[in-house]
């Protein structure tokens, strides 16, 4: 990590972060749902990663910085209502578990709440507003995986 040895610091390596766009849909994306979506889901990991730091008065709060990022995964979680067909339920790569189209108008509501935690979220101009912010969309996010991701085996 160049930044952090350069002494740029940890502000200029969520900068950098922050400035990749989330992934756009594609014509891979149809052919591709189960990948697209993984790739979607580790774009709003990493940007949640990346934001968590501002949740403490040790970092010192950046709004526009934390307006991208939550702008980033609200973008995602609109991307991922068409990442999710039910032909891609049956792929070997996929961890989505079969409820999601059993239960899809729940699956949905979920990921329409996940868009308006994170616009939510990314609204705040002090980490005393982010804080719990961010917080409630870590919950939905955890939420959301308890139920419709598979559990991994050991």
């Amino acid at each position: 990590m160049y930044w952090f040895r350069s002494g740029l610091g940890l502000a200029a390596a969520i900068g950098l972060t922050a400035i990749a766009p989330p992934p756009t849909a594609s014509a891979a994306d149809a052919t591709k749902p189960v990948a697209a979506r993984q790739a979607t889901m580790k774009q709003v990991a990493l940007a949640m990663k990346t934001a968590a730091p501002f949740t403490s008065a040790k970092t010192p709060f950046e709004p526009l910085t934390v307006k991208r990022l939550m702008g980033n995964v609200a973008t995602s979680a609109r991307k991922l209502h068409s990442l999710y067909p039910r032909s891609s339920a049956t792929d070997v790569n996929t961890a989505a578990d079969p409820q999601i189209w059993q239960k899809w108008d729940d699956f949905e509501k979920r990921l329409t709440e996940m868009e308006r935690l994170a616009t939510l979220a990314g609204k705040a101009n002090t980490m005393t507003d982010f804080k719990p912010a961010f917080s409630t969309l870590g919950a939905t996010c955890k939420s959301c995986h308890d139920v419709y991701r598979k559990k991994k085996t050991t």
